[in-house]
C-alpha cells in the first residue's frame, strides 16, 4: 500500500468528476454525502452565513455552487427563519444527475429553490442579482487556477460575499474517512471519492495562498471540528 503524499494537493480526479456510467451508483453516492456533510462539518457553514446575511438591507439573494445532494440548500430553508433578511435560494451544478437526484429524492425543494444546470463560470457572469455565494466541499474539486478564477468571479459578481466550506488536509483527517468509509458505506464512490477529497483539499496556507493571488483584500479563514475550513469572502466593503 503507498503511502499519500500530503505535501501537495492530488490531481487525481474522483469518480464523481468523471463520466457517470450509472446513475443508481452516483445517487446511492449523493445519500451517503448528505449524512457526511451534514454531520461532518456542513453545518459550520450556517453561522458565518447568517452574519454575512445581516450586512444586507433587504432580502438576500444566495446561490449554493455545486449543491450536489442539496443537502446544505435543504438545512439553508429548514433554518430561513433565522436569518435577519428573507432569503431567495438557487442551485447551481453543471451535472443534471443532481437535479435528478433532487427530483427524486426532495421534490419539496424544488418549490423553494430555483435549480440551474449551467456550468458555475456561465452562471456568474449571467446573473446580476446574485448577493451570497456559499460553496461546500466544492473548490477541492478545482485545479489551483480554476480555485483562483472562482475567488474572482465572486468578487466580480456577488454584492456582498461568499462562504466556502471545504476540508483540511491531513493525515488524520485522510485515514480517519479512508476507515469509516470503508467500514459503513455501500457505495464505491465514497469508498474512493471521500479520502481522495481530503489528499485534494488544501492547508491554511495554500488557501491563503490562493485568495491572495485572487487579489482578495478582505476574508477570513476558520479551522473547524472534522478537518474543515470556513472561509468567509466579503465584497466590495
Amino acid at each position: 500500500m503507498s503511502v499519500p503524499n500530503f505535501d501537495k494537493r492530488s490531481e487525481e480526479l474522483e469518480l464523481m468528476d468523471q463520466v457517470i456510467e450509472s446513475e443508481k451508483e452516483l445517487y446511492t453516492n449523493l445519500k451517503e454525502l448528505e449524512f457526511i456533510n451534514i454531520f461532518t462539518g456542513g453545518r459550520h457553514t450556517l453561522p458565518a452565513l447568517k452574519k454575512l446575511v445581516a450586512k444586507a438591507q433587504k432580502e438576500v439573494h444566495i446561490a449554493d455552487i455545486g449543491y450536489g445532494a442539496g443537502d446544505m440548500l435543504t438545512l439553508i430553508h429548514q433554518r430561513k427563519n433565522s436569518f435577519k433578511h428573507k432569503i431567495t435560494l438557487y442551485g447551481i451544478d453543471l451535472m443534471p444527475e443532481a437535479k435528478k437526484y433532487i427530483d427524486h429524492f426532495h421534490p419539496e425543494l424544488n418549490k423553494v429553490v430555483k435549480f440551474i444546470t449551467s456550468d458555475y463560470r456561465d452562471y456568474f457572469r449571467s446573473t446580476d442579482q446574485l448577493d451570497i455565494a456559499v460553496a461546500g466541499l466544492f473548490c477541492h474539486h478545482l485545479k489551483d487556477e480554476e480555485v483562483v478564477e472562482f475567488f474572482q468571479l465572486i468578487q466580480q459578481h456577488c454584492k456582498i460575499g461568499a462562504i466556502i466550506n471545504d476540508l483540511h488536509r491531513a493525515p488524520l483527517a485522510y485515514y480517519s474517512i479512508k476507515y469509516l468509509t470503508q467500514w459503513f458505506s455501500k457505495s464505491r464512490f465514497t469508498k474512493n471519492d471521500a479520502p481522495l477529497s481530503v489528499l485534494r483539499s488544501f492547508t491554511k496556507q495554500e488557501l491563503i495562498y490562493l485568495l491572495e493571488k485572487a487579489q482578495i483584500k478582505k476574508y477570513k479563514i476558520e479551522w473547524k471540528f472534522a478537518f474543515r475550513y470556513v472561509i468567509t469572502i466579503y465584497c466590495h466593503e
